[in-house]
């Protein structure tokens, strides 16, 4: 699985190896091949794509991306967006990402005509553990930060920003451990801090 590039907020995200060159691709079709139906995008071939064609043929191919004829001067190129994992490699963070993105665009796109709806509570939830499990697998803290309200932003926190915050957090629910049982006995615990 490669990084992918987007030309701006409009473009789709495309394989890396096409070097940031914009291609007008279609939706996404299902087509039904041999080994079964296969998500592919395509887009009228350009100049730009077969300089880059010529230039890196192999990696092209690696990354799903072919081209075709449709008549014989009228070309295209096909990209053959399916999730590879393959269980030889391990993957960075980016592109666990991009597999995540590239899944639920596959959802997304089917999605249309489904009447269930979630509540902004649900909404909140699903992002709050998805942040959870991310967070138990990176360093750092990943949290979603209320703006205002309904409004919210991801923040990242580095792994030493996280641990003290983490350590202030429980040193602070110790010593009102330590403030209650002073309360209680008139006597304060070694282990509480004087405040």
């Amino acid at each position: 699985m490669s990084d992918t590039y987007t030309q701006n907020a409009a473009d789709i995200d495309q394989p890396a190896e096409l070097e940031g060159i914009q291609l007008n691709w279609g939706p996404s079709e299902f087509v039904q091949t041999p080994g079964g139906p296969r998500a592919r995008r395509t887009a009228p071939a350009t100049p730009e794509f077969w300089a880059v064609w010529k230039r890196n043929e192999e990696a092209l191919q690696t990354a799903g991306i072919f081209h075709f004829r449709q008549s014989s001067d009228d070309w295209w190129v096909g990209w053959w967006n399916d999730i590879c994992i393959d269980e030889k490699k391990s993957y960075t963070l980016s592109e666990v990402i991009d597999a995540v993105k590239h899944t639920l665009d596959g959802v997304s796109e089917h999605s249309a005509h489904n009447q269930l709806r979630y509540s902004s509570i649900d909404l909140y939830w699903l992002l709050h553990d998805m942040l959870r499990y991310v967070n138990q697998n990176v360093p750092g803290e990943y949290v979603l930060h209320p703006l205002k309200k309904d409004t919210y932003q991801v923040r990242y926190a580095a792994e030493d920003s996280a641990k003290r915050q983490s350590s202030r957090k429980l040193k602070e629910e110790v010593n009102r451990t330590a403030n209650y049982l002073e309360e209680l006995t008139g006597r304060r615990p070694s282990w509480g801090e004087k405040e």
